[in-house]
């Protein structure tokens, strides 16, 4: 079978010295050591949660033992590839029938964060002033981003409080000013010159994309910005997948009118970016993504691992938002900051001074 061709970014200002990675897992040998760690470590408390991850799966334990038997197995012969890692636990997976272990998990806390997108709206749409309304915006996106299933922090938190919300969160993240605080340059920019469209790599489900990211998505379709947003191929850990995408629009165009219509009129479309896994590898691009991206004056990125782990230190043609919290302590101290900090970059295209 011949196999996709894949495109390097058209966005990036040079992609011959393009490095998606922000530490060097190959070189950088006691940042290897920890995220191989971590990630076995992971692995074994997502064997604990077998049965509540997938309760009509009677063998779910076993075939979990198996899986991270197995994907333990692979770490020595990983150190050489190190971004392949939570690829290769997803691959383990699907191999033993997990096509998408945290499908369940995904849908309640979705169908949980709907109940409140409604007032999320409203609380929003009080605002009447641009800034104030940006700004919750913003606090928003970043709260939401707390809830991933793959942080250890956060999973002790989600698993001890079952009423953890986006307002918890917000309590949760580092105050303003934040480790990376670009906002109001951001807001003022984007007061004098709208986007004509946006292009958004999505990150968690639940929280993260209904009351943080689409409450983002709705206001700048408001103000005439056309949306592109970008999905996984594939299942990674609780992050929202092409056809996850497809149904939570279905069930927002329910509740929000602005998404119904926009949808309706090709002003929000969503699309598949041909990733696997929680990182993004813009020199591996499928054919859609390579097209939507030469339409684009607005890039945003979000999460840890598209916005940090990946592309921190990337260049862009267009305007980028670069958007994260650092649930990672070790990550975190790695980059001067502490644990919950808050990335908000806001980078300017070359060809745009930003005061």
């Amino acid at each position: 079978m011949m196999k996709s061709k894949k495109n390097d970014c058209p966005l990036l200002e040079n992609p011959v010295t393009y490095d998606p990675d922000t530490i060097n897992l190959l070189e950088n040998a006691e940042a290897r050591e920890y995220w191989l760690t971590s990630l076995d470590e992971m692995v074994r408390g997502f064997e604990k949660k077998a049965k509540l991850l997938n309760p009509n799966k009677a063998d779910a334990p076993e075939i979990l033992r198996k899986c991270r038997e197995q994907f333990h197995d692979h770490i020595e012969n990983i150190r050489k590839e190190p971004l392949t890692l939570l690829e290769t636990h997803q691959t383990i997976l699907e191999k033993n029938g997990f096509q998408d272990m945290w499908s369940n998990q995904k849908e309640r806390e979705t169908l949980a964060a709907f109940t409140q997108f409604k007032k999320r709206m409203g609380d929003i749409d009080e605002l009447l002033d641009f800034y104030q309304k940006w700004a919750e915006l913003s606090k928003g996106i970043i709260a939401g981003n707390v809830f991933d299933w793959g942080a250890k922090a956060v999973s002790e938190i989600l698993e001890k409080t079952n009423d953890f919300g986006l307002h918890h969160a917000m309590k949760t993240v580092q105050q303003r000013p934040w480790f990376i605080d670009n906002v109001d340059v951001w807001i003022k920019n984007l007061r004098e010159q709208p986007y004509h469209s946006a292009l958004i790599f999505v990150d968690n489900a639940g929280v993260d994309f209904v009351l943080g990211v689409l409450p983002f998505v709705r206001q700048l379709l408001i103000e005439g910005t056309n949306v592109y947003i970008a999905a996984n191929s594939t299942p990674s850990l609780n992050d929202v997948t092409y056809s996850d995408l497809q149904r939570y629009l279905e069930m927002a165009c329910k509740k929000c009118n602005v998404i119904q219509q926009s949808l309706l009129d090709n002003k929000l479309i969503v699309i598949d970016s041909g990733q696997r896994g929680p990182c993004l590898d813009l020199r591996s691009l499928n054919a859609d993504t390579y097209e939507v991206m030469k339409k684009v004056d607005l890039l945003i990125l979000e999460g840890m691992g598209r916005a940090v782990h990946t592309n921190f230190n990337a260049k862009f043609k267009v305007d980028c938002l670069k958007l994260a919290v650092l649930k990672n302590a070790w990550l975190a101290r790695n980059l001067g900051a502490s644990q919950f900090s808050v990335i908000f970059k806001y980078e300017a295209s070359s060809n745009k001074s930003i005061s």
